[in-house]
Protein backbone atom coordinates (compact mmCIF):
# COMPACT_ATOMS: atom_id res chain seq x y z
CA UNK A 1 0.00 0.00 0.00
CA UNK A 2 2.67 2.15 0.88
CA UNK A 3 4.36 1.75 -2.29
CA UNK A 4 0.77 2.53 -4.46
CA UNK A 5 0.41 5.81 -2.16
CA UNK A 6 3.72 7.03 -3.32
CA UNK A 7 3.59 6.18 -7.00
CA UNK A 8 -0.02 7.61 -7.08
CA UNK A 9 1.60 10.68 -5.19
CA UNK A 10 4.33 11.22 -7.45
CA UNK A 11 1.58 10.86 -10.37
CA UNK A 12 -0.70 13.60 -8.85
CA UNK A 13 1.76 16.50 -8.41
CA UNK A 14 3.68 15.22 -11.78
CA UNK A 15 0.88 14.70 -13.62
CA UNK A 16 0.25 17.81 -16.48
CA UNK A 17 4.00 19.00 -15.85
CA UNK A 18 4.26 19.13 -19.61
CA UNK A 19 2.76 21.95 -21.63
CA UNK A 20 0.37 22.81 -18.77
CA UNK A 21 1.10 26.48 -18.37
CA UNK A 22 -1.70 27.50 -20.63
CA UNK A 23 -4.28 27.34 -18.32
CA UNK A 24 -5.73 28.65 -15.20
CA UNK A 25 -4.81 27.04 -11.71
CA UNK A 26 -8.92 27.00 -11.71
CA UNK A 27 -9.55 25.37 -14.72
CA UNK A 28 -7.82 22.03 -13.41
CA UNK A 29 -9.49 19.12 -11.41
CA UNK A 30 -8.48 16.82 -8.69
CA UNK A 31 -9.58 12.92 -9.41
CA UNK A 32 -8.84 10.15 -6.70
CA UNK A 33 -10.43 6.75 -7.28
CA UNK A 34 -12.55 8.46 -9.93
CA UNK A 35 -14.07 10.94 -7.23
CA UNK A 36 -13.13 14.97 -7.48
CA UNK A 37 -11.62 16.55 -4.92
CA UNK A 38 -11.60 19.79 -3.56
CA UNK A 39 -7.79 20.88 -3.54
CA UNK A 40 -5.68 23.91 -3.90
CA UNK A 41 -3.37 23.00 -7.45
CA UNK A 42 -0.85 25.17 -8.49
CA UNK A 43 1.17 25.76 -11.52
CA UNK A 44 4.64 26.71 -10.95
CA UNK A 45 7.45 26.32 -13.67
CA UNK A 46 4.71 24.23 -15.79
CA UNK A 47 4.18 21.26 -13.56
CA UNK A 48 1.25 21.08 -11.19
CA UNK A 49 1.19 20.76 -7.40
CA UNK A 50 -1.31 20.10 -4.69
CA UNK A 51 -1.02 19.59 -1.18
CA UNK A 52 0.28 16.16 0.16
CA UNK A 53 -2.41 15.83 2.97
CA UNK A 54 -4.67 16.37 0.52
CA UNK A 55 -3.70 13.61 -1.95
CA UNK A 56 -2.93 11.23 0.76
CA UNK A 57 -5.95 11.56 2.85
CA UNK A 58 -7.63 11.06 -0.38
CA UNK A 59 -6.07 7.82 -0.66
CA UNK A 60 -6.84 6.76 2.52
CA UNK A 61 -3.81 7.49 4.29
CA UNK A 62 -3.29 9.05 7.83
CA UNK A 63 -0.91 12.17 7.71
CA UNK A 64 1.45 13.60 10.97
CA UNK A 65 3.45 16.42 11.36
CA UNK A 66 6.00 16.20 14.00
CA UNK A 67 7.27 19.79 14.47
CA UNK A 68 9.79 18.50 17.18
CA UNK A 69 11.86 16.58 14.27
CA UNK A 70 10.29 18.71 11.60
CA UNK A 71 9.43 15.26 9.80
CA UNK A 72 6.08 14.26 7.90
CA UNK A 73 4.50 10.58 8.36
CA UNK A 74 2.16 9.17 5.76
CA UNK A 75 0.62 5.71 6.78
CA UNK A 76 -2.08 3.44 5.72
CA UNK A 77 -3.85 1.85 8.59
CA UNK A 78 -6.97 -0.69 8.28
CA UNK A 79 -8.94 -1.76 11.12
CA UNK A 80 -11.01 -4.90 11.41
CA UNK A 81 -13.62 -5.19 14.51
CA UNK A 82 -13.52 -9.09 15.14
CA UNK A 83 -15.17 -11.63 17.24
CA UNK A 84 -12.52 -14.74 17.16
CA UNK A 85 -11.83 -16.78 19.99
CA UNK A 86 -8.53 -19.41 19.86
CA UNK A 87 -9.09 -22.46 22.62
CA UNK A 88 -5.74 -24.71 24.40
CA UNK A 89 -7.80 -26.63 27.11
CA UNK A 90 -9.31 -24.42 29.08
CA UNK A 91 -7.60 -21.12 27.99
CA UNK A 92 -9.24 -19.22 25.73
CA UNK A 93 -7.52 -16.52 23.15
CA UNK A 94 -10.32 -13.81 22.42
CA UNK A 95 -9.15 -11.11 19.07
CA UNK A 96 -11.27 -8.27 19.68
CA UNK A 97 -9.31 -6.12 16.71
CA UNK A 98 -6.99 -6.36 13.74
CA UNK A 99 -5.29 -3.54 12.29
CA UNK A 100 -2.90 -3.54 9.01
CA UNK A 101 -0.27 -0.81 9.37
CA UNK A 102 1.97 0.05 6.78
CA UNK A 103 4.28 2.06 9.60
CA UNK A 104 3.45 0.67 12.75
CA UNK A 105 6.08 1.85 15.93
CA UNK A 106 6.32 0.96 20.00
CA UNK A 107 9.33 0.86 21.91
CA UNK A 108 10.61 -1.85 20.57
CA UNK A 109 11.38 -0.32 16.59
CA UNK A 110 14.41 1.36 15.62
CA UNK A 111 12.24 2.13 12.23
CA UNK A 112 8.57 1.95 11.35
CA UNK A 113 7.76 -1.41 10.26
CA UNK A 114 4.72 -3.26 7.64
CA UNK A 115 2.71 -5.10 10.42
CA UNK A 116 -0.15 -6.56 11.51
CA UNK A 117 -1.61 -5.99 15.07
CA UNK A 118 -3.74 -8.01 16.98
CA UNK A 119 -5.79 -6.97 20.34
CA UNK A 120 -6.08 -10.06 22.41
CA UNK A 121 -7.85 -11.29 25.80
CA UNK A 122 -6.54 -14.23 27.12
CA UNK A 123 -8.06 -15.74 29.87
CA UNK A 124 -8.30 -19.41 31.77
CA UNK A 125 -11.53 -20.04 32.77
CA UNK A 126 -10.56 -23.40 34.81
CA UNK A 127 -8.22 -24.01 38.31
CA UNK A 128 -5.71 -25.93 36.53
CA UNK A 129 -2.57 -23.79 36.02
CA UNK A 130 -1.52 -23.94 32.72
CA UNK A 131 1.65 -22.79 30.51
CA UNK A 132 1.39 -21.36 27.05
CA UNK A 133 3.23 -18.88 24.99
CA UNK A 134 0.68 -17.46 22.26
CA UNK A 135 3.50 -14.84 21.03
CA UNK A 136 6.12 -17.67 19.89
CA UNK A 137 4.53 -19.51 16.78
CA UNK A 138 3.44 -17.84 13.77
CA UNK A 139 0.44 -16.76 11.74
CA UNK A 140 -0.10 -18.03 8.01
CA UNK A 141 -1.82 -16.03 5.45
CA UNK A 142 -4.14 -16.59 2.56
CA UNK A 143 -3.84 -20.07 3.82
CA UNK A 144 -0.48 -20.56 2.53
CA UNK A 145 1.97 -17.84 3.56
CA UNK A 146 3.60 -19.02 7.31
CA UNK A 147 5.33 -15.76 9.21
CA UNK A 148 7.17 -16.20 12.51
CA UNK A 149 5.75 -13.84 15.30
CA UNK A 150 8.51 -13.59 16.90
CA UNK A 151 10.95 -13.37 13.96
CA UNK A 152 12.98 -10.94 13.52
CA UNK A 153 12.30 -9.06 17.01
CA UNK A 154 9.05 -9.92 19.08
CA UNK A 155 7.59 -6.80 19.42
CA UNK A 156 4.59 -8.26 21.29
CA UNK A 157 3.49 -7.26 24.55
CA UNK A 158 4.65 -10.47 26.93
CA UNK A 159 1.54 -12.04 26.86
CA UNK A 160 3.76 -15.76 27.73
CA UNK A 161 3.97 -17.98 31.06
CA UNK A 162 1.52 -19.35 33.68
CA UNK A 163 -2.20 -18.84 33.76
CA UNK A 164 -4.11 -20.22 36.89
CA UNK A 165 -7.53 -19.77 37.42
CA UNK A 166 -9.34 -16.37 36.23
CA UNK A 167 -5.38 -15.21 35.27
CA UNK A 168 -6.59 -12.71 32.33
CA UNK A 169 -3.45 -11.12 30.17
CA UNK A 170 -4.53 -8.44 28.05
CA UNK A 171 -2.57 -6.83 25.37
CA UNK A 172 -0.97 -7.10 21.64
CA UNK A 173 0.95 -9.50 19.31
CA UNK A 174 2.87 -7.62 16.62
CA UNK A 175 3.69 -9.31 13.42
CA UNK A 176 6.33 -7.43 11.53
CA UNK A 177 5.13 -8.70 7.50
CA UNK A 178 7.23 -8.51 4.50
CA UNK A 179 3.99 -7.96 1.75
CA UNK A 180 1.52 -5.99 0.74
CA UNK A 181 -1.08 -5.92 3.39
CA UNK A 182 -3.98 -5.28 1.03
CA UNK A 183 -3.40 -8.93 -0.43
CA UNK A 184 -3.96 -10.16 3.05
CA UNK A 185 -8.06 -11.96 3.39
CA UNK A 186 -7.20 -14.74 5.86
CA UNK A 187 -5.37 -15.68 8.89
CA UNK A 188 -4.82 -18.28 10.44
CA UNK A 189 -2.96 -18.93 14.17
CA UNK A 190 -0.64 -22.00 14.43
CA UNK A 191 0.53 -22.29 17.66
CA UNK A 192 2.01 -24.55 20.23
CA UNK A 193 -0.90 -25.92 22.85
CA UNK A 194 -0.63 -25.10 26.11
CA UNK A 195 0.51 -27.37 29.34
CA UNK A 196 -0.08 -28.21 32.58
CA UNK A 197 3.12 -30.47 32.80
CA UNK A 198 1.90 -33.53 31.78
CA UNK A 199 -1.25 -33.21 29.35
CA UNK A 200 -0.44 -31.08 26.16
CA UNK A 201 -3.80 -29.16 24.92
CA UNK A 202 -3.50 -28.76 21.24
CA UNK A 203 -4.79 -25.48 19.54
CA UNK A 204 -8.52 -25.17 18.20
CA UNK A 205 -8.93 -22.37 16.25
CA UNK A 206 -10.63 -21.25 12.77
CA UNK A 207 -9.08 -18.76 9.71
CA UNK A 208 -10.05 -15.66 10.10
CA UNK A 209 -11.42 -13.52 7.19
CA UNK A 210 -11.07 -9.96 6.70
CA UNK A 211 -13.96 -8.27 5.52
Amino acid sequence: MNKKLVALCMAVVLIFGVGIGAYAATDIRLFVHGKQVNADIQIINGSSYVPLRTVSEALGADVRWDESKRTINIKNTKTYEVETTIWSGSLLMKISKITLDTAYENSKTKNPINAIIFDVSIENTTYSTLEWSPTKGSIRLNYDNFIEISNPVNYSDDLNGSFSLQTVKKGKIIVPVNMNLDDIKTIDFVLEGSTDGSKYNPVQAMPIKLK
